[in-house]
């Protein structure tokens, strides 16, 4: 049997091996410098675990003999136990419910109060009461978190039915951590790192210090504190003082007139990371987010002497940090 044989031409071969080189060199820049895998479960999967933890710490509540179970909480019996326990502006949690109606009244009240779920520590008790409300108690116990679920949550909102009946509402509330983003990594290559800071509104002498990296052990110590920062939560938080000070890393491969990877740092506040990755045209590839800036900052600060990087020792007369 012959075999056909087609043989490109030599000028078309060649246009082929520059195109394929040209494709994997604009591939490598735009690729973020971190795989999927790398960073731990999506976020589905993060919010599939959640729901998993929030149904299996329902398990652990054992309600006092002769209760019974609602579908819901029925509002003629209290309107305090139709809405879930406030929760910080995450919006990244599972919250599960339960609904009992309990014999016994104040006994049974006690009773709850001193039921500690397995494997729980109470984290926190109160109560809530005012004209045309419910007389509300509470009881949280916090459970042993992970880096993906950091912080898993029972809560026993309760009252006293018109009927002298206990109402027990009990929530599973579990948060989770969003995947770190992969542009978040700064990947390895730099030769030399411009650390900039600047000082904030309240400095007006000595503002802005600029100190250039290029001691290869210094420059693997930072990059290395950059990329195990955690990941920056969303929604909505209560932060102290911001002083308008930051501090920018700039990563640099060799040759190179402008940066890869910049890394701008907030030293003070609620200590926001915000990393920015280049190709190779200087075009923006992707943005993470992380939290940790204060740390960061401060042992870089240290690391390379750099006094008042928060800015904040001006404002107190101080020359120190």
């Amino acid at each position: 049997m012959n075999k056909l044989k087609e043989v490109l031409p030599k000028s078309l071969c060649s246009w082929l091996v520059a195109f394929v080189a040209a494709l994997s060199v604009t591939t490598f820049a735009m690729s973020p410098p971190a795989s999927a895998s790398s960073l731990g479960p999506g976020n589905r999967q993060r919010a599939a675990l959640a729901s998993i933890e929030a149904r299996h710490l329902l398990t652990l509540v054992t309600p006092p003999a002769g209760s019974t179970r609602l579908a819901h909480w029925i509002a003629a019996d209290g309107t305090a136990l139709l809405s879930a326990p406030s929760t910080p502006g995450d919006p990244d949690v599972v919250d599960l419910s339960e609904f009992f109606l309990v014999p016994g009244g104040i006994r049974a009240l006690g009773l709850m109060k001193d039921q500690i779920p397995k494997g729980g520590k109470v984290s926190g008790s109160g109560s809530s009461s005012g004209p045309g409300t419910d007389n509300e108690q509470s009881e949280s116990f916090s459970f042993h978190g992970t880096s993906v679920l950091p912080s898993p949550e029972i809560q026993y909102s309760m009252v006293i039915t018109p009927t002298g009946q206990l109402g027990l509402r009990v929530d599973a509330t579990v948060t989770w951590t969003p995947q770190k983003s992969p542009y978040s990594i700064v990947a390895a290559g730099a030769v030399r790192i411009v650390v900039t800071v600047n000082r904030g509104f309240n400095v007006k002498t000595n503002k802005v210090t600029t100190v250039e990296v290029d001691d290869s052990s210094t420059i693997k110590t930072i990059r290395a504190k950059v990329n195990a920062l955690p990941v920056q939560l969303p929604g909505l938080m209560s932060c102290p003082f911001d002083g308008g000070a930051s501090m920018t890393l700039q990563f640099f491969r060799p040759n190179a007139t402008a940066p890869y990877a910049t890394v701008v740092v907030d030293p003070t506040g609620c200590g926001g990371v915000s990393v920015k990755q280049f190709g190779a045209n200087g075009a923006l590839i992707g943005t993470g987010g992380d939290s940790g800036g204060s740390g960061l900052a401060k042992f870089i600060a240290n690391d390379l002497g750099i006094t008042n990087w928060t800015g904040i020792a001006s404002i107190m007369g101080s020359t120190n940090p």
